[in-house]
């Protein structure tokens, strides 16, 4: 054995020259091969471990150089061979391959590029730090001599930053060879296993054994000893470790060129799969540009249809011409559409009617529709909101007879039926568009659907736009009747001024002259009788004064101008449940405050006038007036437990003898200041009058 020694001793220059080409080589193939693209996460982190293979080659061909250099066998210069610049490179080297372990083990777990790469970092230099503060305190506590200093540098590099340097990077590329095991490439997984043990050998058992030195335990634990052991150098074992960690790294690079290789084929697969893509796209091309012809001459049919349709809606805004017109075009356009009919109603709380027919008189068993089915279809597309066909007695929505999940063009097989569409919606003028199907076709297709549901909508607009018009040629007429009714009741009310200021005021005014003049008679020569005439005469004064009062307060009570709006109403409640004997209440929610002189008018004239409505039409029994301040508003109530009416039919029937023109103006009265003004009331539910005005505190 000491021969054996001997021998490797007096070769340790060649030792180190394999030991260096070993790390060097790996170093330079890795670092070529992380120049590649690749999916694989092993490449990413491939760089510090190119970085480790060069600097730590270069480290052990120092200690050749050296060697060579000490023997005179080498002219290099003596600065570039410095120790110093030799443990620079081994700490440089193992903190790099601290760096590939950290990162390695990070994205084996799945963490961000920018993660991996910032907590690598801190961990390299963490240690950095601990080994550089190990030689700080090592130089200030036993103040070696710079060579024994040097050896102790060195035993501590391979101790702070070797040693767990191969131990992160082993187990991070045992991490990493599960990888390649799920890709099916089981030998580079071995490979990995087996240069990853030879990592962790070398690092460990390679670095724990460093040159001699004053610290403890590498002034036991050395290389010196392990050559007594084992009876060869700790760097030829390094070396063999090296170059099994290269052969075996080497050889996992293999995987690269596998990935390309799969690539490839994957590309060439793709590749042929594009082009037989590109021929079966051509066929399919051609197919579509024949189908899309054919569906472009029926798409020209619908839209002439359509359009020929919108002139005729859009020609007049009277609504039963549109509908007449409507329903007739429809029928003769269509050839599977035998009758068409229109159920509708033009206000929320008014009953479905049949309004417009065409296509019956074709029939010979009826001339005219029966609504019955028509309205079961219409109240049943109205509560949905989608079309549905009435057959044989059941009612069916289209979308689930005809849509499937596939989206195929399914037909619906329709016979003799009922097809209906919404008209508009169940808060507005709403109905359906029903339409009686020819027997003679079988089938209808989900295009001739929707260009049905195209025509239903188009319908739907137009009604919308006439009803809107009717409504406001209607609302005209209404305002000048209404303008005309303000006027009369004005000259009523002037004619009820001048009736009761000649007879009560100005009876009571000449009867007081009268009697001024006879008592001014009686002074002198009847003073008792002239007193008894001035008493009777004051007593008339009096009563001629109150009934001025009286008439003006009328007119405009004085409390609504110099208190406000919530003392007016009260005393108008008041004098309402004192008048009328029925029991009424007045409520004042929030905190009361003045607002501008005429919406204060406005509420107590829509108050005064529902008073006078209770009294005169109501027969109820209980009467509440409730104002609220609430979020810059002012809300007016008046609700009573009378008979009630109903709203709609009282406002159609103004102008034919109905006296609903109390109600019209009290809108007309918020709408002047932008407020409105609701009335609810049902025939046995009593009425409520609810008005909300934005107001401005004053």
């Amino acid at each position: 054995m000491q021969v054996l020694t001997t021998f490797f001793e007096n070769n340790l220059t060649l030792i180190y020259f394999f030991y260096g080409l070993a790390f060097f080589s790996m170093g330079l193939l890795v670092w070529v091969e992380s120049r590649q693209a690749s999916t694989f996460r092993l490449a990413q982190a491939m760089g510090p471990l190119a970085g480790f293979g060069l600097l730590h080659g270069l480290h052990e061909w120092f200690e050749m150089f050296q060697r060579l250099g000490a023997a005179g066998a080498a002219n290099i210069p003596a600065w570039l061979l410095l120790d110093e610049v030799r443990v620079a490179h081994l700490a440089l080297s193992f903190s790099l391959l601290i760096v590939f372990g950290i990162r390695l083990i990070y994205l084996s777990r799945g963490e961000q590029a920018q993660s991996e790469k910032l907590h690598a970092f801190l961990i390299a230099g963490t240690l950095l730090g601990i080994w550089l503060i190990s030689l700080l305190l090592t130089y200030w506590v036993y103040q070696p001599p710079p060579e024994e200093f040097i050896a102790a540098v060195d035993t501590l590099t391979r101790y702070i930053l070797g040693i767990p340097g191969a131990a992160l990077a082993a187990w991070a590329i045992v991490l990493e060879q599960r990888t390649f095991q799920r890709l099916d490439m089981p030998g580079t997984g071995r490979d990995l296993l087996r240069a990853a043990l030879a990592l962790f050998i070398y690092g460990v058992f390679g670095q724990i054994f460093p040159r001699a030195s004053f610290l403890y335990p590498a002034n036991i634990v050395n290389a010196t000893l392990f050559a007594q052991l084992f009876g060869i150098p700790i760097q030829l074992f390094r070396a063999i470790m090296a170059s099994l960690i290269a052969i075996y790294f080497v050889r996992a690079l293999r995987a690269f060129e596998i990935e390309r290789q799969r690539n490839l084929a994957r590309a060439n697969e793709a590749k042929l799969a594009a082009q037989e893509e590109a021929l079966f796209i051509q066929a399919q091309s051609r197919r579509e540009t024949e189908s899309l012809n054919r569906e472009l001459q029926t798409a020209v049919h619908d839209l002439s249809l359509l359009f020929d349709l919108s002139r005729s809606l859009s020609a007049t805004l009277d609504r039963d011409e549109l509908l007449n017109q409507a329903v007739q075009q429809i029928c003769d356009s269509l050839p599977y559409v035998e009758t068409s009919l229109v159920v509708l109603r033009t206000h929320p709380e008014q009953p479905l009617r049949c309004l417009t027919y065409a296509g019956y008189e074709r029939q010979p068993q009826r001339g005219t529709p029966s609504c019955n089915e028509g309205h079961v279809l219409t109240t049943y597309v109205l509560n949905n909101g989608q079309p549905a066909f009435f057959h044989e007695g059941v009612v069916e929505s289209l979308p689930r007879a005809v849509a499937n999940p596939e989206g195929e063009d399914r037909s619906l097989p329709i016979g003799d039926c009922l097809l209906g569409f919404p008209l508009g919606d169940v808060t507005s003028v709403s109905g359906g568009l029903v339409l009686g199907l020819s027997p003679e076709v079988s089938q209808l297709s989900r295009r001739d659907l929707e260009l049905l549901a195209t025509i239903a909508s188009q319908l739907t607009i137009a009604i919308e736009n006439a009803t809107r018009y009717g409504e406001s040629q209607a609302r005209e007429t209404l305002r000048g009747e209404l303008l005309h009714q303000v006027v009369s009741a004005q000259e009523r009310e002037r004619q009820r001024i001048a009736r009761e200021l000649h007879d009560g005021t100005g009876q009571t005014l000449t009867a007081l002259g009268l009697g001024f003049a006879a008592a001014s008679e009686n002074v002198t020569h009847n003073p008792a009788l002239a007193s008894s005439q001035l008493a009777e005469l004051k007593v008339m004064s009096t009563q001629a004064l109150q009934e001025l009062r009286d008439l003006i307060r009328d007119l405009r009570p004085s409390l609504l101008d110099d208190l406000g709006l919530v003392p007016a109403l009260q005393s108008q409640v008041q004098s309402f449940a004192e008048r009328t004997g029925v029991q009424a209440e007045f409520v004042l929610n929030g905190r009361r405050q003045r607002v501008q002189p005429e919406i204060e008018t406005i509420v107590f004239r829509i108050a005064q006038e529902a008073l006078t409505n209770v009294a005169k039409h109501a027969q109820a029994k209980q009467v509440t007036v409730a104002v609220s301040f609430i979020d810059n508003s002012l809300c007016l109530e008046v609700r009573d437990d009378g008979r009630g009416f109903v709203p709609y039919l009282a406002f159609e029937s103004v102008g034919d003898g109905q006296q609903a023109w109390g109600l019209l103006g009290m809108q007309e009265r918020v709408a002047l200041v932008g407020g409105s003004c609701v009335v609810h009331s049902e025939p046995g539910q009593g009425t409520a009058v609810k008005v909300s005005i934005p107001i401005t505190a004053t």
